[in-house]
């Protein structure tokens, strides 16, 4: 209501060169962006002060400089400043100089009055609407001051006393104006003895002769109405909200809530029926409210309330306890916070309490969950996301921790011709065993890093504090012990490669490599002439994150007809296995290496008869995250590079306990470097694939860990020191040959360039002495589990993660066969964000996003869960680094979308630290907001996302400038004021 008009006002001077907007009552909150975006768009330098000193600076500046012709200046200063009512604040703007530059009709007054009269239509607003104590309740509450007006006007069309007025103010505020000048019903009293007793103590000093009646009609309520009339009101609501808090998990909570708080004795008389029924229904008519009551009446328990009620009580330190809790509570985020933090506990100790964690998983992700989100599911609170979120890793876990410990030990007993490549495939991927490292990492950045307590530490019982502890301390005890039976599965998976190689090369048996990708993945599922097909290659995607982050997003649009199990050749590497997967041929019979394309160009001819070429072809916008594309026909190709380079950059850091660790954990970068790529780049693409079209999911190879045990390699050995990688080396000469010690023939698997099918020879020319000489290859040797190769004449100083060796991790890759859907597939359907695509700097806005049900799925309730995520983030990549740059989580929802749809809410802030110093300097940022839903239809979870892109503009001294011929954002602060 207030943007439009004031914009009516500004509409018709937008061509002057000086406008003034005062704005004494703050109609137009701080924030607000209605004026900077108006100026923006008619090319205003805008200067918004209620000081003298910060506006004369502000002004000359922008006077200065050459490159601002128009000025609008926003005076905030408070009318009583204004008029030397007061002398403790700074003087008020003083420009006599603006004013005999601005026309008369420029010169703009936000009038609270005048716009009540403007909407209205109604002369009869007294002189005391633009007084600040009433403008202050009225602005706040304009849609009910035109509500509670139309009612005056309903029961007395030609009547507008100050009674009337404060009638009108009060009952706006009181949320109650379509009761004006009615009689008080039920809801009513709901409204303002629990939702408007803020406004009912500012009323009271402003209208005792309003609020009179209305106290008088709340000592003859019942409980807790009646409280009201006779107490404070905040004593009042915590009794009440506490009551509603402890009634879900005791019968006896009269007895209880004397002993957590003494001086709510006198308030124990509430009906059941109003703590049970009514509530809710309260709860409802006012959310935001509610919140803010029960978050003061969560804070009025102190330590030794918390360890009364939660420990010795409730004993939500026994299993049975905290999952009770966790069952019946409904409303308050401290107690279920505090409830899952000694659930997470368990999960983490030897012995966890399995069948109680079964029971919370039902209520906390499962389907079989109340109809209805329980109200502190639409609380937002960081902390419960964020131990949510590792109560379901440390929950995903368990299984997986039982499952690996059992495959390592019938792997003891197995010979290697026992060994084969679809046990260790169904094992690793099958029985997803393959996440345990990502799930890790994760979980471990959360309790280290993460806000898990609702409080600090030292106000709250030593319990919760000890929980934090012994769970950081296991959940590093649990990595140590799975990072080792990973080794020893990995030492067989070796076993297994090495004796097996040549045959999968030779032979069209259970593996695919990647070599035979075009001929026994992409040919015996795509007819060239006919349809429409697209490769992915992912350059450096593991199997997990195929699996967790890249399936559940494409299958909500696609379904699978081909899951194949599938290898990497060897060496690992991205200039061979790559192009191996173009070539669709081992490098022996394509070395020396030419451009990717031709290699593709000549497969496609030699398997599918393709007689026209492969062409490169540069993708739209700035193509984050995708190395190149090709198109031949009927077929495009889409190249990744997902986690090749990104690895390259993690070195290990020695903690002060002695432990070596990532200095960049893995999970770091699956959640904001890979899933920024898919959620935008990747499925940008995808988005734009007609229905019908074959899509082919593969990876070149995926990535492990670098064992720190060095084996040194002499450099006689080689052709050239740089033929040593940490996880192979090529050979001139094999190692028998060299009479190599037996601690490195020990210590490495070595395997004939024949065998591996690579290049015997390769010329190579040397640009320092401008002659070609000629490499010799014998053997490719790869270390074993536990040891790495040192270059000759190199420091020893491996990477974290890398590939190019012999392991699960960067061997097993997706070979993945899907046909996109029809559009009106799935069963739910998310529309696009609605929000603002420009803000400023410390505006809020909201994002919502609506859900609909478009279908049946197989085992769906009528009411489906849905789990709501929301990221903000720079575009992928920028700032790495730079913490500033990192993506905020928003606080996690959850909805329980039913035939009607339901509609969520994210509410956002930029805060002065999410902007880095670039943008500072460049006085705006590019944000992208996304909103992904995740629910389950039978065992299968599926993931649906949105993004919203906006810009936000930066205070650069509360100058906001007009785009010039230098950009979109770098002409926002006059130059004289930019700094560095």
């Amino acid at each position: 209501m207030l943007a439009p008009w004031a914009l009516a006002k500004l509409e018709p001077v937008k061509d002057h060169p000086r406008v003034l907007v005062r704005d004494p009552l703050h109609l137009l909150p701080e924030h607000d962006s209605t004026i900077p975006t108006f100026g923006k768009a008619n090319g205003f330098t805008v200067i918004t002060t209620a000081s003298n000193l910060a506006f004369r600076w502000l002004y000359e500046k922008a006077l200065a400089d050459t490159e601002v012709k128009k000025v609008l200046v926003v005076d905030r200063a408070p009318a009583g400043r204004r008029a030397g009512q007061t002398h403790a604040n700074a003087p008020p703007p003083f420009y006599p100089d603006l004013l005999d530059q601005t026309a008369p009709e420029a010169r703009i007054e936000l009038d609270l009055r005048e716009l009540l009269h403007h909407h209205t239509n109604d002369p009869l607003w007294p002189a005391e609407t633009n007084e600040p104590r009433y403008a202050r309740l009225l602005a706040r509450h304009l849609d009910g001051a035109l509500r509670a007006h139309a009612n005056l006007r309903t029961a007395h069309p030609g009547r507008f006393s100050d009674h009337d007025f404060k009638t009108i103010v009060a009952c706006a505020a009181l949320g109650i104006a379509d009761s004006a000048f009615k009689k008080l019903d039920a809801e009513c009293l709901w409204r303002i003895g629990l939702l408007g007793h803020e406004a009912l103590a500012e009323l009271e000093s402003l209208a005792p002769e309003i609020t009179r009646p209305i106290l008088d009609e709340l000592r003859k309520a019942p409980a807790p109405f009646c409280w009201l009339g006779q107490h404070d009101g905040e004593t009042v609501l915590r009794a009440f909200y506490l009551a509603v808090i402890l009634a879900q998990h005791a019968p006896g909570w009269r007895l209880l809530l004397p002993t957590v708080e003494p001086a709510l004795a006198p308030f124990t008389a509430i009906d059941e029926t109003i703590l049970t029924a009514s509530a809710p229904d309260l709860i409802r008519l006012s959310p935001d409210q509610a919140n803010r009551d029960l978050a003061a009446a969560e804070q009025s328990l102190s330590k030794d309330a918390l360890q009364f009620l939660l420990l010795d009580q409730l004993k939500i330190g026994e299993p049975a306890g905290f999952t009770a809790a966790l069952e019946k509570e409904a409303h308050s985020t401290l107690v279920r916070a505090l409830a899952l933090l000694l659930a997470l506990d368990n999960a983490l100790s030897a012995q966890p309490a399995r069948q109680h964690h079964e029971r919370l998983g039902k209520v906390l992700f499962g389907q079989d969950a109340p109809g209805r989100a329980p109200f502190v599911e639409q609380r937002p609170s960081a902390v419960w996301s964020s131990l949510e979120e590792a109560y379901r890793l440390a929950c995903d876990l368990l299984p997986l921790r039982d499952e690996l410990a059992l495959w390592a030990r019938t792997l003891k007993v197995k010979k290697t011709d026992q060994l084969t490549f679809a046990s260790f495939w169904d094992q690793w991927n099958g029985k997803r065993l393959n996440r345990l490292e990502y799930y890790l990492s994760a979980l471990d950045r959360l309790v280290g890093s993460a806000e898990l307590l609702p409080r600090s530490e030292d106000e709250l019982p030593s319990a919760f504090g000890n929980a934090l502890d012994r769970a950081r301390q296991r959940v590093q005890a649990i990595a140590a012990e799975v990072l080792r039976q990973l080794d020893e599965v990995n030492a067989r998976f070796q076993e297994l490669v090495v004796a097996r190689y040549a045959s999968w090369l030779a032979t069209d048996g259970e593996v695919r490599l990647t070599s035979q990708f075009l001929r026994r993945c992409v040919k015996p599922h795509w007819d060239a002439q006919t349809e429409k097909a697209v490769v992915f290659i992912f350059d450096g995607m593991r199997y997990d994150v195929w699996d967790e982050m890249l399936r559940p997003m494409l299958l909500e649009r696609m379904d699978v007809e081909a899951d194949l199990a599938a290898s990497s050749i060897l060496p690992s590497e991205t200039e061979v296995s790559r192009w191996a997967l173009s070539a669709g041929t081992e490098p022996a019979s394509f070395w020396p290496r030419k451009a990717e394309n031709l290699h593709l160009q000549d497969a496609l001819r030699r398997d599918f008869g393709y007689s026209g070429t492969v062409e490169a072809v540069a993708p739209p916008g700035a193509g984050t995250g995708e190395t190149v594309r090709y198109r031949a026909g009927n077929l495009e190709v889409f190249i990744f590079e997902f986690c090749d380079k990104e690895l390259h950059k993690i070195h290990v850091k020695v903690l002060p306990d002695g432990r070596e660790v990532p200095s960049r954990p893995l999970a770091f970068i699956y959640q904001q470097h890979l899933k920024n790529i898919i959620d935008n780049e990747v499925m940008a693409v995808v988005r734009a694939l007609a229905p019908g079209t074959k899509v082919f999911v593969t990876a070149d190879h995926g990535f492990g860990r670098v064992h720190r045990q060095r084996v040194g390699l002499e450099a006689s050995w080689l052709n050239d020191p740089q033929d040593c990688s940490y996880l192979n080396a090529w050979l001139r000469s094999t190692l028998a040959e060299v009479k190599a010690p037996a601690k490195v023939r020990e210590s490495v698997w070595e395997m004939p360039v024949s065998a591996l099918r690579m290049p015997a020879t390769e010329d190579v020319y040397n640009r320092d002495a401008c002659t070609t000489w000629r490499k010799q290859y014998a053997s490719i040797v790869f270390p074993r589990v536990g040891y790495a190769l040192s270059r000759p004449g190199s420091h020893f100083k491996p990477d974290a993660y890398t590939h190019g060796g012999i392991s699960m991790q960067e061997l097993m890759v997706p070979m993945v066969v899907l046909r996109v859907k029809a559009r009106d597939q799935g069963v739910l359907h998310v529309e696009a964000i609605e929000g603002p695509a420009e803000l400023v700097e410390g505006e809020e806005v909201s994002f919502r996003v609506r859900l609909l049900r478009a279908g049946g799925g197989a085992s769906l309730p009528e009411e489906l869960r849905v789990d709501l995520e929301a990221v903000v983030a720079a575009e992928a990549g920028a700032g790495a680094g730079d913490a500033s740059a990192a993506p905020r989580e928003l606080p996690r929802q959850v909805l329980y979308v039913g035939a009607a749809g339901e509609a969520a809410t994210f509410r956002y802030r930029l805060l002065p630290e999410d902007a880095s110093v670039e943008e500072r300097r460049a006085g705006g940022v590019r944000r992208t907001v996304t909103i992904t839903a995740s629910y389950r239809d039978g065992r299968k979870t599926y993931r649906k996302s949105r993004a919203h892109g906006f810009s936000v503009q930066l205070n650069a001294e509360q100058v906001v400038r007009r785009v010039g011929n230098l950009g979109n954002v770098l002409g926002l602060t006059p130059k004289s004021l930019r700094g560095g």
